[in-house]
């Protein structure tokens, strides 16, 4: 069933506010009912479908963020980098769009010395992956009674 210009409205607004009462106001459902029309509209499986299609849309996937993560950390500045003859260094920025690799670079900045380039940390990007991987893990030795525990990977809170 399609949904209904202010059912429409409604969720634009709880997708920018994430407060059904207020996206209910937002929608044009009056004050006074606001606060049920916008708890009701969240219950309905066309609004709740038509909420997740949109994140859905919006969202990065896991394995997005895992290929941005290595985009980025197998990222050099050699990428977006010229030098000629004399050694002189420049930037190819024409070159690093046409690769694809513009959204790489964290910043830049003019400077009086010429142009500053900042990219992502690729270090960081590795250790998230790494990280992912479960490449490196935190030991820690809990003394109970004294028998000790080796723990590995745990939510410290839960034990």
């Amino acid at each position: 069933m399609a949904l209904r210009k202010k059912q429409k409205a409604f969720v634009e607004y709880y997708l920018q506010s994430w407060n059904a009462t207020q996206a209910a106001k937002d929608a044009g459902y009056s004050e006074r009912s606001a606060k049920s029309i916008g708890a009701e509209n969240l219950t309905k499986p066309d609004i709740q479908a038509e909420i997740q299609r949109r994140l859905d849309e919006i969202c990065m996937t896991s394995d997005e963020v895992l290929s941005s993560l290595a985009e980025i950390g197998r990222t050099s500045i050699e990428d977006i980098m010229d030098i000629d003859e004399s050694g002189h260094l420049s930037f190819n920025f024409k070159r690093a769009k046409d690769e694809r690799k513009l959204s790489l670079i964290k910043s830049i900045i003019p400077t009086q010395y010429g142009t500053k380039v900042e990219l992502h940390d690729r270090m960081k990007a590795l250790e998230l992956i790494g990280k992912h991987h479960g490449l490196f893990t935190d030991r820690i030795d809990l003394t109970s009674g004294g028998k000790i525990i080796h723990a590995v990977g745990f939510d410290i809170d839960k034990v």
